[in-house]
């Protein structure tokens, strides 16, 4: 080839290589115009997130995991007793741990407070569903520090996907629409919380509530950040997280088992005894993570108490206490069916307890019933089958018990006011109800026999709802 031929070449490749950049630049430029398209959804949420991180230079309270938290926690709250600025990080758990875990890694100044609720310790260290992490980062470039390098990889994977979809979003002028509702990145406080008020439950326990594994790959990792955090005079905690508590739940020692490993594995302090966060199935919205209102200001009232605790012994949770062996009776309540167990289980928390039964058209109890009943202060003997009985006992002292063949209505408060609640046993005309209202909602089974509520003075909250049929060949439990 001559020189003349192969200067020709050398422009031509000069060329199609300048139009191919501005080919690209002008693909780069209408993919960054299109973006975003999903700046009003839940995930966006993180945008206001990392910028509340970022603005706060004094030391602060983060917290660190999935959605457990943006429906799980009063931030508010937790920033008054503990006067410190709090900023709520949980998103969504098909981002994975790590994700979460990198945004600790956000403007650390000494003095701050990591507070980590994984709901399990098992991960593959990968993010689980990058189209989900795509509709948080779009094109804000300052997010897309929270990708690690393998991480990358896995992204640009799902990249096709999730640019076909904005750009039918953007066609159709559907995009960043507000969906509305607790997914909608107005749902969100200045703190990072869901702000809606969640008062009814929507979700079903169908499977079964186990303890989390653990894993070595995650442990690893969450050593690794301990010791970057701890590098910069900050600190990182582990807590609890909200686990449903009921008949398809795990017995106790197997979430004390998993707490006690746990502590072995980590370098950080575990600050949360489990137990304290098993809550009764009513405290959950819409999955089995997800918080109502009234679960998410008890959780965080039990993680201001772990927290105070930690800062002032610096050690795990002692699962080692007299307390705690109460905490393990109340979470075991819900896991008895033999009513001879379940009213012997009442007399022995009778001073911590409130009691409320509410009877509907029950055949009649016997003998040994009755006594248990007269354990727990009541003085009632055996019913008839059409009787109505209502019965409440606070701490060992009865506030109100009555049988009769007439409808029964009683109502007041309890706790040192802190609830209220309103009682019914209706007869025939009322198609033999039964109802316990407690703080406005309904927790009675209002199935025949016996519909129990028991509530924990010393926790505040709900620990049961049970139903106990009788028959002539023997007793049913109903949850």
């Amino acid at each position: 080839m001559n020189r003349h031929n192969l200067f020709t070449s050398s422009f031509k490749n000069l060329i199609f290589g300048m139009k191919l950049v501005i080919a690209l630049s002008l693909l780069c430029g209408y993919i960054y115009y299109i973006l975003p398209q999903y700046e009003q959804g839940y995930n966006a949420s993180l945008i206001d997130k990392v910028n509340r991180l970022e603005s706060i230079d004094s030391p602060k309270i983060v917290l660190l995991g999935h959605s457990n938290l943006t429906f799980g926690i009063d931030s508010a709250l937790i920033e008054n007793e503990m006067e410190m600025p709090v900023v709520n990080m949980g998103l969504h758990g098909g981002n994975g741990n790590a994700f979460h875990e990198e945004m600790a890694k956000y403007n650390v100044v000494p003095g701050d407070i990591y507070v980590l609720c994984h709901s399990d310790y098992n991960d593959n260290d990968m993010i689980g569903d990058p189209m989900n992490v795509w509709t948080s980062i779009e094109n804000h470039f300052d997010l897309w520090k929270l990708l690690r390098f393998h991480d990358v990889k896995t992204m640009v994977k799902v990249f096709p996907v999730y640019l076909k979809k904005s750009l039918g979003l953007f066609s159709r002028a559907e995009g960043n629409q507000d969906p509305g509702g607790v997914y909608s990145r107005n749902a969100f406080n200045e703190y990072g919380d869901i702000k809606i008020l969640r008062e009814e439950k929507h979700y079903v326990f169908e499977n079964e509530v186990s303890a989390p594994q653990i894993g070595s790959i995650s442990i690893e990792r969450i050593n690794r950040l301990n010791t970057y955090l701890t590098e910069k005079g900050a600190a990182l905690v582990v807590a609890g997280y909200p686990i449903g508590n009921g008949n398809m739940t795990d017995d106790v020692s197997e979430f004390i088992s998993f707490q006690e490993q746990l502590e072995e594995s980590l370098d950080c302090p575990v600050i949360s005894n489990y137990v304290d966060y098993m809550f009764d199935y009513r405290y959950f919205y819409d999955t089995n993570f997800h918080l109502n209102t009234e679960g998410a200001r008890l959780r965080t009232i039990q993680l201001i108490s772990d927290l105070k605790r930690w800062e002032q012994s610096g050690t795990d949770a002692d699962i080692g206490t007299d307390q705690y062996i109460d905490i393990v009776a109340d979470a075991n309540l819900s896991h008895l069916d033999d009513i001879y167990d379940y009213l012997e289980a009442l007399q022995y928390a009778r001073d911590r307890y409130t009691v409320f039964i509410s009877a509907k058209k029950t055949t009649e109890w016997s003998k040994e019933v009755s006594e248990k009943l007269d354990r727990i202060g009541l003085s009632v003997k055996k019913g008839d089958c059409d009787d109505n009985f209502v019965a409440i006992v606070e701490r060992g002292n009865v506030i109100y018990e009555n049988i009769t063949n007439e409808k029964i209505e009683v109502s007041g408060e309890y706790d040192n006011g802190l609830a209220t609640y309103s009682v019914v046993s209706g007869d025939k005309d009322d198609g033999y109800c039964s109802s316990i209202i407690i703080n406005g909602q309904e927790y009675s089974r209002n199935v025949k026999g016996m519909n129990f509520v028991v509530y924990s003075n010393e926790t505040h909250r709900i620990l049961d709802e049970a139903a106990f049929e009788f028959h002539s060949t023997g007793i049913d439990v109903i949850r």
